[in-house]
Formats: C-alpha cells, sequence, structure tokens
C-alpha cells in the first residue's frame, strides 16, 4: 500500500470516528434533554395536525398553503374560544370544587369500603397517609386546569405553527444529512411517516371527542358530580390507549363511591360502555386505515418510554411506535432485507 492509500484510509477512517462520535454526542443530548426532544415531537405532531385541514382546504379551493393554513388557525382558535365561553367556566367551577373536596371524597370512600370486612382489611393495609392526599391533590389540580398547563407550552405552538407553514424547508433541512443516493427514499419514507401520524391523529382527536361527549352525557344523567371535568380527564386520556382509559375511570369511580357503592357500580357499568363501543365500534372505523400497531407492541412502548421519559413519553409513546414502526418497515425490511412486509403478512 502506497503513501497515497495510507493517507486516504487515514481520512476515511477519521471520517467514521468522527461521525460515531457525533452520534453518541448527539444520543447523550437527547438523553439528558429528552424533555425538550419530546416537546419538540408534540409541537411536529401539533404541526402534522393543523396540516391536515389546511391541506384538505388547499385542495379542494385551489387556494395557497399559506391562506389555508391560516384560515384553519384562526377557525380552531375561534372554535376553542367559544368552547371556552360557553364550557370553560364551568370546567374551572367544577375542576376546583373537585381538588377543594378530594379529601373528603377519598374519606367517605375509605368509609364506604371498610363497610365490607374485605374492603376493611385493604384500607387498613393500604392508608393513605396525609402527605399521599395531599400528591393526590395536587395531581387532580393539575388536571383539572388543563387549559392554563396548555398556555405554559407556547412555545410548542409556535413551534407547530412554524412547522406547519413551511414543512418542505426542515425536511430538506433534514435530507441534507442524508447521502444523496437516499435521499429520495428517505423523503419518501418521512412522507409516509407524515401521512400515517396525520391519520392517526385525526382519529385519535375524534375518538378523544366522542369519548369525552359520551362520558359527560352519562355522567350527567347518573348525577354523578364533577362531570364536566371527569369527563374533559377521560377525553384527553383516551390519547393513551389502553393505560388512559383505564386511569380515566379511577377518579370517576372514587367520586362515585364516596356518594355510594351503587352509583360506583352504574359509573363502571358506564365506562365500561363508553370503552366497548370505542374499541369495538369507533376505532375500527375511524383508525383501521392509520395505523396497524399490535397492542402489544403499543404497550411495550408506553412501559419504555414511561422508564424513560415519564408521564410525557407515556403519551407520545404510540405516535412514536407507529412512525418507528414505517421506518423500521421502509428502511430495514425493505431496503436492508429485501423482503415486502405488506405481502408477507398472512391473509
Amino acid at each position: 500500500m502506497d503513501q497515497a492509500e495510507r493517507k486516504d484510509t487515514a481520512q476515511h477512517a477519521l471520517v467514521y470516528v468522527g461521525i460515531a462520535v457525533g452520534i453518541v454526542i448527539l444520543l447523550l443530548l437527547l438523553w439528558y434533554a429528552i424533555d425538550v426532544a419530546l416537546l419538540a415531537f408534540i409541537g411536529v405532531l401539533l404541526a402534522v395536525l393543523l396540516r391536515s385541514p389546511a391541506d384538505w382546504l388547499s385542495s379542494r379551493t385551489g387556494w395557497s398553503e399559506g391562506w389555508s393554513l391560516a384560515l384553519v388557525i384562526v377557525v380552531l382558535a375561534a372554535l376553542l374560544a367559544t368552547a371556552g365561553f360557553f364550557f370553560g367556566r364551568a370546567v374551572a367551577q367544577q375542576s376546583g370544587q373537585l381538588s377543594e373536596q378530594l379529601p373528603q371524597v377519598l374519606e367517605k370512600a375509605r368509609e364506604r369500603i371498610s363497610q365490607h370486612e374485605l374492603g376493611k382489611r385493604m384500607v387498613e393495609s393500604t392508608e393513605t397517609s396525609e402527605s399521599d392526599t395531599q400528591f393526590l391533590t395536587r395531581g387532580l389540580r393539575l388536571v383539572g386546569s388543563t387549559f392554563a398547563a396548555l398556555g405554559s407550552l407556547v412555545v410548542v405552538v409556535f413551534l407547530a405553527v412554524f412547522l406547519a407553514a413551511s414543512p418542505r424547508t426542515y425536511v430538506g433541512g433534514l435530507l441534507m444529512l442524508v447521502a444523496k443516493r437516499r435521499r429520495q427514499r428517505m423523503r419518501e419514507v418521512l412522507e409516509e411517516i407524515g401521512h400515517v401520524l396525520q391519520r392517526w391523529l385525526v382519529g385519535q382527536v375524534i375518538l378523544m371527542a366522542v369519548v369525552a361527549a359520551l362520558t359527560g352525557i352519562g355522567l350527567t344523567l347518573l348525577g354523578v358530580p364533577f362531570a364536566l371535568p371527569l369527563a374533559l380527564i377521560a377525553g384527553l386520556l383516551e390519547f393513551v390507549p389502553y393505560v388512559g382509559p383505564i386511569v380515566a375511570a379511577i377518579p370517576a369511580l372514587i367520586v362515585a363511591l364516596s356518594e355510594g357503592p351503587q352509583l360506583a357500580l352504574w359509573v363502571g357499568v358506564l365506562y365500561l360502555a363508553v370503552q366497548s363501543v370505542e374499541s369495538y365500534i369507533l376505532t375500527p372505523l375511524i383508525q383501521h386505515r392509520a395505523v396497524d400497531l399490535p397492542p402489544a407492541l403499543i404497550l411495550l412502548a408506553q412501559v419504555l418510554m414511561g422508564v424513560t421519559a415519564g408521564p410525557l413519553g407515556v403519551i407520545v409513546a404510540t405516535p412514536l411506535a407507529a412512525a418507528a414502526l414505517v421506518a423500521v418497515k421502509r428502511l430495514y425490511v425493505e431496503d436492508v432485507l429485501g423482503d415486502k412486509p405488506d405481502e408477507a403478512r398472512p391473509a
């Protein structure tokens, strides 16, 4: 090997070492700033959600993407303002009352459970300390002030608007990091990921609205106190498949149990009925074409992201898993292994 070849080999080795070091540094930055990365991903999700009606409006009317997006943002802001005007005061009032009365509600629920021998043993073995009660109070107060919490994510909202206004600019910048011969393929994969997230998000928003409406109507008809914030919790937690609905039912059952065991039974039947309608009727109709994620994969993603990033990780686990599944199918299964996963799937 002559001197020129040795020099060329050394340069290639340095390039590979530099790439490896850069990847390690990037992973370390993501690990220590994972909350920021997840908030950025939420911004991407919101941008995808904004682009969906804007693209539809642009294709139907011939308007420019900018004007279509501006109209969508104005309409959404008007809808949120209208909802806040009619329901915001009631939700805030009931949420505040629920937060203030939570210790009494928990005490009444414990008394109801203690009336039975088995329940008495359970209460004695898992007696809630004063600090635990304060922790639960703070937690439900946080949930009750959802609109205020969303206001603190103004950076995410601006990020979403910027991304939605000019997605090609940011996609093009990302593609500059990929070798030229792979850019077209990467562009196709990114577009497919965008379409999958778009369909999943639109369907999920519809499911959240329906679940919140059905739960609110059912709780109101049953005469359950604090029906509006409990319905809001059920709708918001519908964003987290499988785990979210179970968590959403717990505060409703506690409130109902403080009023009486019969009411708690009917509330349990209500939540079971709503989730049955969602799982067996609405989800197959709305989400069957969006993304085909096995339940075990969703739960595994939620556990992994929950351990890694806490509650925020659980929230974005499903869309992250959907995006990762598309990338694995196209870039590894098809391009590396040469297989066609969609064709190989058994009928």
